[in-house]
């Protein structure tokens, strides 16, 4: 597969998910290429999800959140 140019420096990373979600995310791309005229790879939709999720503050402050939950109740 070809880098993509305007990514800059990346780096290859594998991704285990369920068969369900990978077929969600099949048709999701499916259904983004027909909507923007433009081949869409599930690959462009991940980057895409973290990148929404880092870009929207509140978001990211919500996970950081509950992943720090465990933390916080040992602690009180």
């Amino acid at each position: 597969m070809a880098r993509p140019k305007s990514l800059g420096e990346t780096m290859v990373v594998s991704v285990r998910m369920t068969t369900d979600m990978y077929s969600m995310l099949q048709d999701i791309a499916a259904l983004e290429t027909i909507n923007t005229g433009r081949t869409v790879a599930m690959q462009e939709l991940i980057r895409g999800a973290l990148e929404f999720v880092y870009s929207d503050n509140e978001r990211l402050r919500e996970s950081f959140r509950r992943s720090r939950s465990h933390v916080t109740k040992r602690f009180k």
